[in-house]
């Protein structure tokens, strides 16, 4: 199986909005409500991402994974979005802002390329991951962030799904 990493383009913006949607539904159906659903389409998600990939975002990372010539994940980092946590000062100028993928390619490696892509070794960077989410939260681990006790557990996205921030911190690359 060969990988292929690459920034998206704005022509990527709909198989994106898919995969993102995907994997929401994959990560997430068991932790929010049925009615969660019926706002959360593969369309809002399509225009979120026509939306961003024609914003131009200096510190932006944005990688996609393609297999087969199909996009089966992507990663997000950035500079630290606080209004996306108001109750929580950023802890760290980088954020890990979203890492998706598809179920099928669990376990494949092709997760750690994207965060390897998004974030570079030493970094430091903090991210958001559902408390419900224990095998991201295990994937995150492995790669030195832990969580710091922060909680939120504010409705986000039109979900009561609780986030908890874990931090990396900077430390010399070898």
């Amino acid at each position: 199986m060969a990988v292929i990493l690459n920034e998206p383009s704005f022509e990527d913006a709909a198989d994106l909005g898919r995969v993102h949607q995907q994997c929401w539904v994959e990560t997430y159906k068991g932790l929010v409500p049925p009615e969660f659903w019926e706002h959360s389409t593969e369309a809002r998600r399509i225009g979120m991402w026509e939306r961003m990939l024609r914003r131009s975002e200096p510190q932006r990372r944005l990688v996609v994974a393609e297999v087969d010539g199909n996009i089966v994940g992507f990663a997000l980092a950035g500079a630290t979005l606080s209004r996306e946590h108001p109750g929580a000062p950023p802890a760290e100028a980088l954020e890990v802002r979203m890492l998706y993928l598809k179920r099928s390619h669990h376990g494949s490696g092709i997760g750690q390329h994207l965060l390897d892509s998004v974030l570079f070794a030493g970094e430091a960077a903090q991210l958001w991951v559902a408390e419900g989410n224990p095998r991201a939260q295990a994937f995150y681990r492995r790669n030195g962030f832990a969580a710091d006790g922060i909680r939120d557990a504010r409705p986000h996205q039109g979900t009561d799904l609780t986030a908890i921030r874990m931090l990396r911190r900077a430390s010399v690359a070898r």
